[in-house]
């Protein structure tokens, strides 16, 4: 398939102490860790920025298409939850590794119909950018830029 705008983004996590790392993306930076015992809790956990990544999506594109529909929207919040069990990533080979299942709740309140606010599911769960993404698993590449340093004694 050929793309008429394909852009390229990027982010950039630089590892700090412990599990911390600082991600950077543009000019915006934040912070993800790992609870106790692995990390010191100051940030999301990467699962974590993966569901809010999911949700902030699916709020960004059902606001502007709302907007574009002119349907009136009095509040709009996502809850994405997942389930996850970490027994997989803890080596366990039994274990899927990552979230087996994603949940989606949307509280709304407009005075639009029913009607009106299924059209806008359905096109917000055909348009998410992340939910397809995650959906249609992009091919992946993978570059090491490795460099060797040894202590010196």
């Amino acid at each position: 398939m050929r793309r008429k705008r394909a852009g390229i983004y990027r982010a950039k996590s630089v590892m700090q102490q412990g599990c911390q790392v600082e991600i950077t993306a543009r000019d915006h930076t934040i912070i993800a860790d790992e609870p106790a015992p692995m990390g010191k809790d100051s940030g999301m956990m990467p699962i974590e920025l993966l569901l809010a990544a999911l949700s902030s999506c699916k709020s960004i594109v059902l606001q502007e298409t709302a907007k574009n529909l002119q349907i009136p929207l009095s509040h709009l919040s996502v809850e994405v939850e997942g389930d996850f069990d970490p027994a997989g990533f803890m080596g366990d080979p039994t274990v899927p590794i990552g979230f087996s299942a994603l949940r989606t709740l949307y509280h709304i309140e407009s005075p639009a119909t029913s009607e009106d606010i299924d059209t806008l599911i359905a096109y917000v769960e055909s348009h998410c950018p992340v939910a397809a993404t995650l959906a249609n698993t992009p091919e992946s590449t993978i570059e090491i830029d490795y460099r060797c340093t040894s202590a010196k004694s």
